[in-house]
């Protein structure tokens, strides 16, 4: 067999590509490896890039190109053993299947292509969850440039499992273990489903192999009932930035809405249900109506800002939002320490903070949530309005500590029973 040699297509250019070129029983297989290299890092010796950090991509384009030759000599070798003829075209479709360059709808970054649009033109799904499945396929599309090649259902296996998650917990990323894990349980929604189809027959996925033991997560705070009134009695009247996010803080606080249904509240939102006021709303996320009574720290909010169009203070960036709340937090006097658990390139570490330095627009929610529990009010009536499926996903939601449990606790029946024991 002849050897495989490499030819740059336009050495005038910038940077060129490299084509293969094999010949083998008087044809010639001339095939573009779709890798590009700038002309002076090329060695026309060796075939190969030459090995300089002024272009450090150098080893994973000659790994790529030491494996395309391989293949090409494997291909050969196969011809010659199943005693048929090589051409030209069967292997450029070879290497086009290698490559995963042929036209088949099947392969894996189809389906998930596919899977991504399906959703992003459905109703049923929020704008979160799709960003989500987008963000993970760029992670494996980013991975797999890496490697110059497209994994297939096929390639996701350990060594797949290994290889990835060494470039999500590496620099520049450097991911925590949670959110890898994340990722590989959203790799699991796409795979699950390309399973259902019968498009998937690789089920390593599922194996305990691919299981990534996470860290316990970084420590979600809330405000109690004392802290949120020192935030509503604080005079803001000098500062109306912080007033307003003060403000729009608040209606999160009282109502359990995330952030992308608080800010959207308007007029149309407000309802008389048997002579009760509510607010009624379809959620973004879960694309259910959820019906929250008024509390009367809203109605004070609602008298404060109604005009025709609105209700409650006009609405700002997510991020911006969350640097003014611990501008007031601070400012009001929030006080306590946090530590957190956490991870860097896979790596746990724990860091203080100050309790201000967390307060957050998911804060509201939280804190929601949590009071009305320690209130009295039974889950079930909670969970109507913060969309949880289940009594133990809300209660790891909530944030109540050993003391305050202990201090409910002491107010029920049990406790409270001081009639003396019978002693036979």
């Amino acid at each position: 067999m002849s050897q495989v040699r490499y030819n740059l297509k336009n050495r005038k250019e910038q940077s060129t590509l490299i084509s293969l070129v094999y010949r083998f029983n008087g044809q010639r297989l001339v095939y573009s490896t779709g890798q590009k290299i700038p002309p002076k890092f090329w060695n026309d010796r060796k075939q190969r890039a030459k090995e300089t950090q002024r272009f450090p991509e150098y080893s994973e384009l000659n790994n790529f190109l030491n494996t395309m030759a391989a293949k090409v000599n494997t291909f050969h070798r196969q011809f010659i053993i199943d005693n048929k003829t090589p051409t030209v075209a069967k292997f450029k479709k070879l290497l086009n299947e290698f490559l995963m360059k042929s036209d088949n709808k099947n392969t894996l970054f189809a389906f998930i292509e596919n899977f991504i649009k399906e959703r992003t033109e459905s109703n049923n799904y929020s704008k979160g969850t799709v960003k989500n499945y987008t963000t993970v396929f760029n992670h494996l599309k980013t991975f797999s440039k890496k490697g110059r090649r497209q994994p297939d259902f096929n390639d996701i296996d350990i060594d797949f499992f290994s290889s990835f998650n060494t470039y999500l917990y590496s620099p520049p990323l450097n991911n925590s273990k949670n959110y890898v894990k994340k990722i590989w349980q959203t790799i699991g929604v796409f795979l699950n489903d390309a399973t259902d189809k019968g498009l998937n027959k690789n089920l390593s996925y599922k194996s305990k192999a691919f299981q990534i033991l996470g860290t316990k997560p970084p420590k979600n705070i809330y405000l109690n009932d004392a802290e949120l009134k020192l935030i509503y009695q604080y005079d803001f009247s000098e500062n109306e930035r912080l007033e307003k996010v003060r403000d729009l803080f608040l209606v999160g606080c009282y109502t359990g809405l995330r952030f992308s249904d608080f800010t959207r509240l308007k007029p149309e939102h407000l309802q008389s249900i048997e002579n009760k006021e509510v607010i009624s709303i379809l959620t973004q996320k879960t694309k259910k109506t959820v019906y929250v009574p008024l509390h009367p720290i809203l109605k004070r909010i609602i008298n404060k800002y109604r005009t025709e169009t609105q209700i409650f203070p006009k609405p700002i960036s997510n991020q911006k939002m969350n640097d003014y709340l611990k501008e007031i937090a601070k400012q009001v006097g929030i006080k306590g320490k946090v530590i957190q658990q956490l991870t860097n390139g896979g790596k746990e570490f724990s860091v203080t903070k100050n309790k201000w330095e967390l307060v957050t627009t998911h804060t509201a929610r939280r804190s929601f949530a949590t009071n009305a529990y320690k209130s009295g009010m039974p889950s079930i009536k909670i969970m109507l309005i913060t969309g949880h499926s289940t009594e133990t996903a809300f209660l790891k939601y909530i944030k109540i500590t050993g003391e305050e449990n202990a201090v409910s606790m002491s107010e029920e029946k049990f406790f409270l029973d001081s009639s003396p024991l019978k002693i036979a």
